[in-house]
């Protein structure tokens, strides 16, 4: 987690009755299923090394987000999670990896107990480097994403293949990877009992000023007294400059951002209409495209900046000839 953003996420998300309500409440929609006191650390570094077939020794390393073991009543299982501010296209293959690591470490370590303690019975258990009533513990892998747009990558292996058409009745028999996408607008905050309800709330709402406004001013209590590292995360994630500073009660821990959230909607509810009155500009231009318009009449009728005319053409033209306006404009804001 290179950034500010994933570091504020990774410090709020180090409080066990975070981690655990994070579970809870997006996959298993706010049973109590993981406990706080249930999590124990993990090391965020897998690696696993192997020999080649010509002998020569091959590593393969990888640094987890976040990973914590959770015990149960005779096992423990491992929870994970890997941040996304920005789409990232081939995550089920990177979460399959980092699966797949922490099992082959497993599978080492027990072998490796094994092969101390001499207690393999047959030729089977000591070539598997298992014994035969050995078991693993389960990983479960949580991708939070918290970029200001939807999602647009794959959410299962499936969705990254090309298969061609005359192998299409293999597909049953090729392994999936479903990835466990978490985003704000995928959510019910109400299944959150930690401030992560407030957090998803907010982010959800992050483009409409009136609605955050209204939320805003109906938890203004909660939003008085909240702990620093959940302030933390509202300032990044909200795309707040060092600006915005903290209102603190020193003496409780706490910080009240009211008036500092006001702000952050009206600010919202302005780039709102920017936004809106973009989306009129792009579908008239690409009505004119239609039309076999060139972009310099275009300018002309619409007395615009031509530069503005110029990015929406550009992008336009990745998406001729249905010219889809949302489309266009997610590329606009690439350009």
């Amino acid at each position: 987690m290179p950034n500010e953003k994933d570091a504020v996420i990774k410090k709020f998300l180090e409080k066990p009755e975070n981690f655990s309500d994070l579970f809870n409440g997006s996959l298993f929609q706010g049973k109590q299923v993981l406990k706080a006191d249930m999590l124990g650390d993990l090391p965020g570094e897998s690696m696993i090394s192997f020999s080649d077939k010509e002998g020569k020794k091959v590593s393969a390393r990888r640094y987890r987000d976040i990973i914590r073991k959770a015990s149960g009543r005779t096992t423990y299982a491992v929870f994970a999670v890997e941040g996304q501010e920005k789409t990232h296209y081939a995550m089920p293959v990177r979460e399959m990896v980092y699966d797949a690591l922490n099992y082959a470490t497993q599978v080492k370590e027990i072998s490796d107990r094994h092969r101390r303690d001499k207690d393999y019975r047959d030729s089977s258990e000591f070539l598997s480097g298992l014994l035969r009533e050995d078991r693993l513990a389960p990983v479960i892998t949580i991708c939070l994403y918290y970029g200001t747009g939807e999602w647009e990558g794959p959410r299962e292996l499936y969705d990254l293949l090309d298969i061609p058409e005359e192998y299409e009745d293999m597909k049953p028999f090729m392994s999936n990877y479903k990835v466990n996408l978490v985003q704000p607008t995928d959510v019910d905050p109400e299944n959150f009992r930690t401030d992560l309800k407030l957090i998803f709330s907010l982010l959800a709402m992050s483009s409409d000023g009136m609605s955050m406004r209204k939320y805003i001013q109906e938890h203004s209590e909660e939003f008085s007294h909240i702990p620093y590292e959940t302030y933390d995360c509202l300032r990044e994630l909200l795309h707040v400059d060092k600006w915005w500073k903290a209102e603190s009660k020193k003496e409780k821990g706490e910080v009240d951002m009211c008036r500092a959230l006001e702000e952050i909607a009206e600010m919202a509810r302005q780039e709102g209409q920017e936004n809106g009155e973009q989306m009129m500009l792009i579908k008239f231009v690409t009505k004119k495209l239609l039309k076999g318009k060139q972009e310099e009449e275009i300018a002309l009728e619409l007395d615009e900046d031509r530069d503005t005319v110029t990015r929406i053409c550009r992008a336009a033209a990745k998406f001729a000839p249905e010219y889809d306006s949302e489309a266009i404009y997610r590329e606009m804001k690439k350009l």
